[in-house]
């Protein structure tokens, strides 16, 4: 709980800070926000991997010193970047840019208070959206590496005949490597795809840019569920029933 709300003060105050040095292009600002936010696992991960086969011990697999380590490492950057960043002067723009001045209809001319907003159906349907999209995505890739060892086991390493229950140590070895390199890779898209929409966003409108957004996930989804090579397995990693 410490950690989740330690993420959540540290992830909003840079995005509201780049969204005010950005205002001609906040999809683009809040994009580099979340980008490096979603890319994090490309470093967290090995790091965390790292320093936990260096404290393991016979009795510990040194996930407590990995958290301490971690810990001390954010505090330095956090409070780095605490201090470094500043809020843009009030009325400051950017070079050449004038607000505009036409009415948006996706732009309100008025504020809604906190209390008031939550009485509003608007207010839980985004709350909803959001915390979907966020489950899924974090679900996915907090569960990539296993998901990939035990659906696939063998088919990794031209053994298709293999499942993971059958695999020795040394094989079982192998393909962590391979799920930890998968692992990587889905960061590194994970990071092209949210400075890639957030960006889209600026030239296609928030509204239209969502819309195909969730087309485009609806459809690849409906592909993935035909194609065989996604049919479901046992997974011990998958929550029994």
């Amino acid at each position: 709980m410490i950690g989740g709300i330690g993420l959540g003060l540290g992830y909003i105050s840079p995005v509201s800070t780049l969204i005010k040095w950005f205002p001609d292009k906040r999809g683009m600002a809040t994009g580099m926000a979340i980008m490096g936010f979603g890319g994090g696992a490309m470093i967290g991960s090995p790091l965390a991997a790292m320093l936990m086969n260096h404290f393991k011990t016979a009795d510990s697999v040194g996930v407590s010193q990995t958290l301490v380590v971690l810990g001390c490492i954010y505090l330095v950057y956090m409070l780095g970047g605490a201090f470094g960043y500043r809020v843009p002067p009030h009325g400051w723009r950017p070079e050449g840019w004038t607000p505009p001045t036409a009415a948006k209809k996706m732009i309100a001319t008025g504020n809604v208070h906190l209390d008031d907003a939550l009485k509003t159906p608007q207010f839980w349907l985004i709350w909803a959206v959001l915390c979907l999209n966020v489950s899924a995505g974090i679900g996915v890739i907090g569960m990539a590496s296993p998901m990939l060892q035990e659906i696939f086991g063998g088919s990794l390493i031209d053994k298709p005949e293999l499942g993971f229950a059958a695999l020795d140590a040394g094989q079982k070895a192998t393909i962590a490597v391979i799920a930890a390199g998968f692992a990587g890779f889905l960061s590194l898209f994970n990071i092209v795809g949210r400075i890639g929409w957030a960006s889209m966003s600026d030239h296609l409108g928030r509204k239209p840019r969502f819309s195909c957004f969730s087309r485009s996930a609806s459809r690849f989804t409906q592909r993935r569920r035909r194609s065989a090579i996604w049919a479901p397995k046992p997974c011990s990693c998958w929550p029994s029933a």
